[in-house]
């Protein structure tokens, strides 16, 4: 398995040539959307909002892709579609880059996060009690 340091100076490299960057997800944070082994395709930052997917490092060096709970005026709030922790005190330049669309592992259609279907989930999985729910039924 890559390391995401190993690929994260590759992350950069693309943004800086006004790029996009596809990696395969790893863990179960974030089900039942993405799965270990889907691939996200980022994009550099220029605005974030509540129920973005952001992949960022928190403090300890620790690469994660989780959705943003909540925005305060100087950090933000995340939380995994998997878990009911939230996560607060990430401010933007920790922000790596957003998530704006997704491939299942082994499929050739890439979902963007634009349609109806995904905007209804993203709108449910901002309720504790749905994520909670979710994580009991996988």
């Amino acid at each position: 398995m890559i390391k995401v340091e190993d690929f994260y100076p590759l992350i950069l490299e693309a943004f800086q040539k006004g790029q996009t960057f596809s990696f395969p997800v790893h863990g179960t944070s974030m089900q039942p959307l993405l799965h270990t082994n889907d691939l996200v395709v980022l994009e550099a930052i220029t605005k974030l909002k509540k129920g973005d997917i952001v992949f960022y490092q928190r403090e300890n060096k620790q690469f994660v892709l989780h959705r943003i709970r909540r925005i305060k005026k100087d950090s933000y709030t995340f939380v995994g579609d998997h878990q009911t922790q939230e996560e607060p005190g990430i401010a933007f330049n920790q922000c790596i880059g957003k998530v704006i669309a997704y491939k299942k592992q082994g499929k050739e259609k890439q979902y963007n996060l634009k349609g109806l279907k995904y905007r209804m989930y993203s709108f449910l999985v901002r309720f504790k009690l749905f994520r909670w729910f979710c994580g009991k039924a996988l």
